[in-house]
Order: structure tokens, then C-alpha cells, then sequence
């Protein structure tokens, strides 16, 4: 639990505390919480709402009480800056309900918000990103993530990220208020004005008792920054000549950049981006190229930061700004986070609703988190937009096919004739013989079998649906469409030099049969003749093993030969989740004395570190990383994003280090380590 010691003690002493009681009705005590902040009254509001949530009725079972959630979440965005009175009777409701294990993005958002009160900006940025992970499409968790940034004296940080609310929530005059807010603290009048204007527009749109309240807020900023425009305006009349040579350092450094990312020496590159930086800071062509550095040396979230800066910088109307969205979206990928993933796949469709790149990423991502319905949606946009795009229609009658009930399953057979019209239960060869079916049907089987047998009656039934007529398969025309490829097959095998006497013991690369006993095309033999073409040999002899490709059987090799050394093979989560757990870049966890090792194998990649039973690569820096693994197979995932250990009663906390500390390995020298049994290095 991310919570700062103040927060926690705070939780422990207002457990009992009566400001806690709840009151009669949720919805009355709200209504009367924003009517006292529409009066300005925002500590009475906040008052009205702290008092009115009650931590042991905001719970039903795991799920938050909707109601008590809104009372909480209204006393965060009510919380005076200056109340730290206030803010420990926050904590205190935040504290509560943490210690009931409710993983809901409200709690962690009151405990950032009392944080940042209490404490500056200790403790509220991890408590605000914790809400961030749990809903990452949500417009609060934004203002209080920016909010802390700025406290934290981050202002880069702030305005992206209460930029990226606004995006998240265009129509909404807080989103605006907060960004202007922010914008004209930091010094930028001009832009601070027009989230204002923009902010002022939208808010004469609301009839909430405390919409007035937020118009004030709006006017008077807009008049500050106005004055600040005019002065600048003013002194603009005369405008001072651009600092010298800026322009061409930033072009140069460019150059210089460009250059060591084409010899792909990404540590150098990612160097001269950062110099870059200093006389660019808002091209976002600079960040687009930064960021796939960042990734490949395994800085995963610095990657993906830097893809969201590109977008914002882009804008939604420039043509990078989808596939920076699309880029963000994959490295949060390669993070695990595939909630973050589909929010960027969001933003990007939101920008262009036709882009297929974007469309065909979705559609996989769905896929990937088995979600068939969202899957199936997207498929189907991609194919209105591309009619012509065979491989996406089929998937949509693929996963329209997956989605029927055995009843349907059972339906569409006797449509085909295929099932006794009287049967009641589907049994496991009706179901092979429908998906059977359904594959010759989606490969043209209806088209072929009127070319070859144009006058066959019963071969093909028609379904009538409100779109249109379809033309399907009876059991007997997929009996036809059988014998007919066969004969095809046959024909076609001979012409490539297969012998008869080894035709029906054919297999397909997978090691499927080609033809069963009766000499017929199995439904994995049907496949590979539809895709067949002459000079491309796609079947197994009778004599040929399964092949590994050739990478394959090296990948192979490679990895016995570090197994003998006292390696082990890790996943590619594990690996990822390794280098956050240690900081380190990739290239440091693959160089000495922590010598990870990866190896391809033509379709992934696959890793391995130096395990703890044959330590013959062990060494004092890398057996910790093979600890780590341990603890992650046992389940103790968890990474602390803590700086400090935790501080006995009256002593101070002591800093904590991760293996790798600005992209190096803490304390070590660069001296080599030995291994068991050699002798010391001088």
C-alpha cells in the first residue's frame, strides 16, 4: 500500500473519528456539498462530503458503494490547499478503506490528494500513478497526477499530463480550468488564456449548483492572464530579436543525433537527444525518435512517456500523432499493461476513426486479451471500410462461428442437412463436421463447387437474412466439395513428384494427416490444398520429421550449451517485469557481471540468466538478479517504488537502491568479477 506515514497514522487515529459517521442520503449530502461550493464555501463543501462518507457502508462485498464513492471522490477535488486539518481527515478516509484491500482508483486519488497537502509532494505522485494504473481513462485521476507533478517542481510533467485529461476529457471545463491553472503558474499567459476562454465556454453550459462557483474561478484567471497578454503584446511591439543561433543548434544537434542512431550506437544517440532537448524541448519529432531508443534499451516507461509527449506535442490533427499513439500503445504492451495499451488505441481512433493501422492493432489486441466481442467489432469496421479485404472478413464469420451455442451450432447443421432434424443435443463430431464446413465455406467451397458441378441439385441451400441471401453448403454438397478436391489433390501431388505408394501417408507441416483412411482430403488436407501453389512443397514424406528452421535448431544449441554454464530460461514476462524490478537498461543486463543473455529463434525472442544449482556463471552481482526470479515464480511480484527503508521509531529512514541506479550498476566499478574458482582480478 502506497500510502506516506502520515497517512497511515492518520487512518489509524480517525477510524473512529465521528466526522466519519454517515449521513441519511448520499445523493442529499452531495447536492448540498455543491451547493456550498457553489456559495465559494469550498471548505464547507468539503466538510459536508468527509462527514457524509462512511467507510463501512462504502463497500458491497468487493464493489464500492457508487453513492459513497461520489462523496469521496467530491472531497478530494474539494480539499483546501492550505487545510492540513482537513487533509488528515482525507487520509484518514483513504487509510480506511486501503485497509480493506479495495483496489478502486478513488482511494489511492484521496491519498495523493492528502499527500500532497500534507507532505508537499511526498508520497502523492506513486499514490496518484497507483490510481493511474487502475483507470487509466479517467479525467480526476489526471488533474491530481498534474497537480502533484507540479508540486513535486515538475512542471514538464504537469502540463502533459493535465494536457493528456483535456484530451481524455475534451468537453470538460474543470479538465480546462486546471490546464490554464497550471499554464499560467509556469509562465505561459497566452496559452493559459485560451484554456481559460475554452473553459468559460463550456462551463455556461452547466447548470450544476456549483458550476458558478468554477465560472468565478474561470473569470478571474482569464482576467490575469488577459492583463499578462496585453503587457506582452506591448512589449512585443518591439520584439526582441531571437536568442542567437538557437535554431541552428538545435539543427545541428539533430544532425549529430540522426547520425549516431543510423550507426545504431543507441547509448551515444540517446546522449545527443538529451543535449537536443535543451534547445528544442517541444519538437516532437525529437521526442518520436527519442522514444524507440529509450525502448530498446529496455527504459520501457521512459519510452512510452516519451511517445504520449510526441502525441501531445503533434497534436491530434498532425499525421504522426496516430502512430505515436499506436507505439505508446505497444510498449505498454511489452509492460503487460494492456488496459494503457487499449487507452492509447482509443486516443488514436478518436484522432482517425479509419486509420487501418490503428484498426488492425486494435483488432489483435482484443484478440490477445480474449475479447471476442471487441474483436469481432473492430473486424467489422475494417471490413466496411476495405470490402475487399478477405483475411478480415473471414475473421468476422470466424468469430461470429466461435461465439454460437451448441443449440445454433445444431440449427445451422440441420439448415445444411447435415444433423437429424429431431436431434435435441450436439455431439463432438457434429461440432467437427459444422467448423469442417465453415472452413470450406470460407475458402470458396460454394464458388468452386458451381464451377465444377453447375447442375448438382441439393449441393447448396440458401439462408435468408434481413442483409441478404446466403448461399451455404448442404452435407452433401461439402461431401461433393470433398471429392471433388481430392481429385484435385491428387492430381496436383502427383505433378509435384509425390509417389502414390507414399500419397495417403502425406502429413501437413504440423504433422496433421493430409488424407484419411478412405482417401479422402482431411480438413487440415482441404487447407493446405487451397493454399498450395506448384514449386512450394508444404507436406511432410512419411520419413520426414516435424522441422524446427534452422534458427531454431542454433537457438537450440545455444541454449543447451548456456545451460551447461549454469543458465536458466526465463519468460519474456519475467524478463520485463526484471528489469523494472532492477532498473537496469538492457544493455547493462546483458553485459558483465550480470551477463543475461537472449537468443532467437526465428519467432521470439527467448532469455536467460544465470541461474542458482549450476553456478558456475554465478557471481555477487548477478546472483540477486537469480534471487529475484525465485521470488517471482513465488508469487512476490510486487516492486516499491519506496526510496527510503522503512525508519525504526526515532531514526531516520535509510535510502534504498535498486541493482541499477541512473542506468548503471550501484556501487559496482567496472572491475570484472570473478567466477567460483578463479582468482581475484586486480
Amino acid at each position: 500500500m502506497k500510502i506516506p506515514p502520515a497517512i497511515t497514522f492518520a487512518a489509524a487515529v480517525l477510524l473512529a473519528a465521528p466526522l466519519l459517521r454517515a449521513a441519511a442520503g448520499t445523493g442529499e449530502d452531495l447536492a448540498r456539498a455543491r451547493e456550498a461550493a457553489g456559495r465559494g464555501a469550498e471548505p464547507e463543501a468539503f466538510d459536508i462530503a468527509i462527514t457524509a462518507f462512511s467507510p463501512a457502508k462504502a463497500l458491497h462485498g468487493t464493489k464500492p458503494d457508487q453513492g459513497q464513492r461520489d462523496l469521496f471522490l467530491y472531497a478530494v477535488e474539494t480539499l483546501p490547499g492550505n487545510s492540513r486539518e482537513r487533509a488528515l481527515k482525507l487520509a484518514g478516509a483513504a487509510g480506511a478503506m486501503l485497509d480493506k484491500k479495495s483496489e478502486d482508483s478513488a482511494w489511492y486519488l484521496g491519498a495523493c490528494k492528502a499527500a500532497r497537502v500534507l507532505d508537499g509532494a511526498t508520497g502523492a505522485v506513486s499514490n496518484c500513478r497507483k490510481a493511474l494504473e487502475l483507470d487509466p481513462i479517467y479525467y480526476p485521476v489526471y488533474r491530481e497526477l498534474g497537480l502533484a507533478y507540479a508540486a513535486a517542481g515538475e512542471p514538464r510533467k504537469a502540463e502533459e499530463t493535465l494536457a493528456q485529461g483535456v484530451e481524455i476529457s475534451s468537453s470538460d471545463y474543470k479538465a480546462r480550468y486546471y490546464l490554464a491553472k497550471t499554464l499560467e503558474k509556469y509562465g505561459e499567459p497566452g496559452r493559459a488564456a485560451a484554456s481559460y476562454s475554452r473553459a468559460l465556454q463550456l462551463a455556461r453550459q452547466d447548470s450544476a449548483p456549483d458550476a458558478e462557483y468554477y465560472r468565478k474561478l474561470i473569470r478571474a484567471g482569464l482576467k490575469h492572464t488577459a492583463g499578462k497578454v496585453k503587457k506582452e503584446k506591448v512589449r512585443a511591439k518591439k520584439p526582441a530579436p531571437p536568442r542567437p543561433g538557437n535554431r541552428q543548434l538545435a539543427a545541428a544537434c539533430m544532425v549529430k543525433f540522426r547520425a549516431e542512431a543510423a550507426k545504431d550506437n543507441i547509448a551515444a544517440a540517446l546522449k545527443e537527444s538529451g543535449a537536443c532537448l535543451k534547445h528544442a524541448p517541444s519538437d516532437p519529432d525529437l521526442a518520436a525518435e527519442r522514444a524507440p531508443l529509450l525502448v530498446r534499451l529496455g527504459r520501457y516507461e521512459e519510452g512510452v512517456a516519451e511517445y504520449e509527449r510526441a502525441a501531445s506535442l503533434y497534436g491530434e490533427k498532425a499525421a504522426p500523432y496516430v502512430r505515436a499513439r499506436i507505439k505508446a500503445a505497444e510498449t505498454w504492451i511489452k509492460l503487460g499493461r494492456h488496459d494503457k495499451a487499449l487507452a492509447q488505441y482509443d486516443l488514436a481512433l478518436k484522432a482517425s476513426p479509419h486509420d487501418m493501422n490503428a484498426l488492425r492493432a486494435l483488432a489483435a489486441e482484443q484478440e490477445a486479451r480474449s475479447d471476442p466481442a471487441g474483436a469481432l467489432r473492430t473486424y467489422e469496421t475494417i471490413s466496411a471500410l476495405e470490402p475487399s479485404n478477405d483475411a478480415a472478413r473471414r475473421r468476422v464469420e470466424e468469430l461470429k462461428d466461435a461465439s454460437l451455442t451448441d443449440g445454433q451450432i445444431l440449427d445451422e447443421l440441420k439448415l445444411r442437412l447435415a444433423a437429424d432434424p429431431n436431434s435435441t443435443v450436439l455431439q463432438p463430431e457434429d461440432k467437427k463436421l459444422y467448423k469442417a464446413i465453415r472452413a470450406a465455406e470460407l475458402g470458396g467451397a460454394v464458388d468452386y463447387l458451381k464451377l465444377k458441378v453447375p447442375s448438382g441439385r441439393g449441393l447448396i441451400v440458401k439462408k435468408k437474412t434481413a442483409e441478404r441471401t446466403h448461399l451455404l453448403l448442404s452435407h452433401e454438397g461439402y461431401k461433393a466439395y470433398v471429392f471433388q478436391a481430392t481429385r484435385e489433390a491428387i492430381s496436383f501431388l502427383e505433378g509435384e513428384g509425390v509417389d502414390m505408394r507414399e500419397m495417403f501417408k502425406l502429413r501437413t507441416l504440423a504433422g496433421d494427416p493430409v488424407f484419411d483412411p478412405a482417401g479422402r482430403l482431411t480438413p487440415e488436407g482441404l487447407e493446405l490444398w487451397r493454399k498450395a501453389s506448384p514449386g512450394n512443397k508444404a507436406w511432410l514424406l512419411p520419413y520426414e520429421p516435424v522441422p524446427a528452421s534452422p534458427q531454431a535448431q542454433q537457438a537450440d544449441r545455444e541454449i543447451q550449451e548456456a545451460e551447461k554454464k549454469g543458465y536458466i530460461e526465463i519468460s519474456e514476462p519475467e524478463y520485463l517485469w526484471l528489469l523494472r524490478y532492477t532498473d537496469c537498461p538492457e544493455d547493462v543486463m546483458l553485459a558483465e557481471p550480470i551477463s543475461a543473455m537472449t537468443v532467437n529463434d526465428g519467432a521470439r525472442l527467448r532469455y536467460l540468466i544465470c541461474g542458482m544449482e549450476i553456478p558456475l556463471c554465478l557471481n555477487k552481482i548477478n546472483e540477486s538478479v537469480a534471487l529475484a526470479i525465485s521470488d517471482y515464480r513465488n508469487n512476490h511480484t510486487e516492486i516499491s517504488d519506496s526510496k527510503h527503508s522503512t525508519a525504526f521509531f526515532g531514526t531516520g529512514g535509510i535510502k534504498k537502491h535498486k541493482l541499477c541506479e541512473n542506468g548503471k550498476i550501484w556501487g559496482y566499478d567496472g572491475v570484472k568479477i570473478p567466477l567460483p574458482g578463479e582468482p581475484p582480478r586486480k
